[in-house]
């Protein structure tokens, strides 16, 4: 929601610049890949120990798929991967079924309705601003949600409660132009300065992880906020181990001509998500914020629900270990909560979460790349991104359209010859896979997710 960087020809370059996690290059999310290309857990994933690569520890499907199934579908690979939760006795919860859906710096008092909408995490808080103290935390242990809260006297008061899963490192956005004590703004916070807050903060605390927050310029790289030759943003992964940032393109569209550069580019989520991969040193895991209202005041910005839901599960697709929501506004006033302004955006995000939480295990789990790979024919402009999982010997399909427009996509399952179905998880539809193949239609930011049982294939 900060200025962005003047030159749209800056956008483009960043665009065809990121790392391989995920977009085909003709999205412009990943240069290496072609159109089909699937997104990817980073080399890490989200909260759950490794299983082999199927969800619920099975054998490989060549234990568990008739004799006729196995001749003409693939056997689903076993692939290694670790959670980058593991390492804290009392950090992010690793059962599977649970995923990190945050909110950004909200009141206690919200908790009750913030917990229907789906959210388990509240981020950010600290004793200067909308603290959690002692009671605080018991509520949100009472509606089964966590806290990722400032390391300072008031958190460090809580330090043996297991609500707290995690600390913020502050200040928030270390990597834009500070405000500078005599008024103006100056340069950003060093990362060596925060790598040794961060080495502080393990030292009083080696059980939990270090949440950073990073601002828009891992996803925009020229953005102007911050500041004159600024270190690199990759500098800043090392001084964490959830590392996030945030960009919020549908709500810069009124902006000035800085602002307006990013308008409505959805995938500018996805594409920080690959450049926190990339950068990672450590398997960190790496979150990103959604913007769920008008923001700015005397504006008309703001995301639809279908937009936000696209932001969302285009981030995942990319490899996203974490979901965090802001949902204030400072139209026409300032309040916390705005988020529930909108039945329509509320509606949205509960179904999103809900939907999120019960694929949990799935998107626990190590990616397997080139199980299938997409065309699109009806636009080129606007190509799909997809991520495969597997579940005991079910294949997860899931994918989106990563630029404006429509798109109709045909998806190829890699060595299966028979014929199946492919169920539209949420959609109350089926489509058959013939020889391996299905096709379907995408609408603006559309997004669909398929289940394929290649248990039950059939050869021809």
């Amino acid at each position: 929601m900060r200025s962005a960087a003047p030159v749209l020809a800056a956008l483009c370059a960043l665009a065809l610049g990121c790392g391989g996690h995920g977009a085909s290059a003709s999205s412009g999310l990943d240069a290496a890949g072609g159109s089909g290309v699937q997104g990817g857990d980073g080399g890490s994933g989200a909260p759950v120990g490794d299983s082999g690569g199927l969800l619920d520890g099975s054998a490989p499907m060549d234990s568990s798929t008739s004799a006729e199934a196995m001749s003409c579908a693939p056997a689903i690979p076993s692939i290694a991967w670790t959670s980058p939760y593991t390492g804290w006795s009392r950090g992010i919860p690793t059962d599977p079924s649970f995923f990190p859906i945050a909110v950004w710096l909200q009141l206690p008092s919200h908790a009750t309705e913030l917990a229907g909408i789906g959210v388990n995490i509240y981020l950010g808080n600290n004793g200067g601003t909308d603290p959690l103290m002692a009671s605080d935390l018991a509520t949100l242990k009472g509606l089964g949600m966590y806290a990722i809260i400032g390391q300072d006297s008031t958190g460090l008061a809580s330090i043996d409660d297991t609500t707290v899963i995690g600390w913020w490192m502050t200040p928030d956005e270390p990597d834009n132009a500070q405000p500078a004590s005599g008024g103006g703004y100056g340069p950003p916070v060093a990362p060596s300065t925060l790598v040794t807050q961060y080495d502080a903060y393990k030292a009083a605390d080696p059980t939990r992880p270090i949440y950073l927050g990073l601002g828009q310029g891992v996803a925009y790289p020229a953005y102007e906020g911050r500041g004159s030759n600024p270190p690199p943003e990759s500098e800043y992964v090392p001084a964490s181990d959830i590392v996030a940032f945030d960009i919020y393109p549908y709500n810069n569209c009124s902006g000035d001509s800085n602002e307006q550069v990013t308008c409505g580019e959805f995938w500018l989520n996805a594409s920080g998500v690959d450049s926190l991969h990339m950068w990672s040193t450590r398997n960190q895991a790496v979150w990103t914020d959604f913007e769920t209202t008008v923001i700015n005041a005397d504006t008309t910005d703001g995301p639809t629900p279908t937009e936000t839901v696209s932001e969302v599960w285009l981030a995942l697709i990319h490899g996203a270990n974490g979901v965090i929501y802001f949902i204030d506004s400072w139209n026409p006033s300032f309040r916390e909560d705005a988020i529930f302004e909108s039945s329509a955006m509320v509606a949205a995000v509960t179904a999103l979460n809900k939907e999120i939480t019960s694929l949990a295990p799935e998107l626990n789990s190590a990616s397997l790349p080139g199980m299938v790979t997409v065309t699109t024919a009806s636009d080129a402009s606007a190509p799909v991104d997809l991520m495969v999982k597997a579940g005991g010997s079910a294949l997860y399909v899931f994918a989106a359209v990563s630029r404006a427009g429509t798109a109709n996509a045909t998806f190829s399952v890699t060595g299966m010859t028979g014929n199946g179905v492919a169920t539209v998880v949420g959609e109350s539809r089926t489509l058959d896979v013939v020889a391996g193949k299905f096709s379907d239609e995408f609408a603006a930011n559309g997004v669909h997710i398929y289940r394929i049982d290649l248990a039950a294939v059939t050869c021809n």
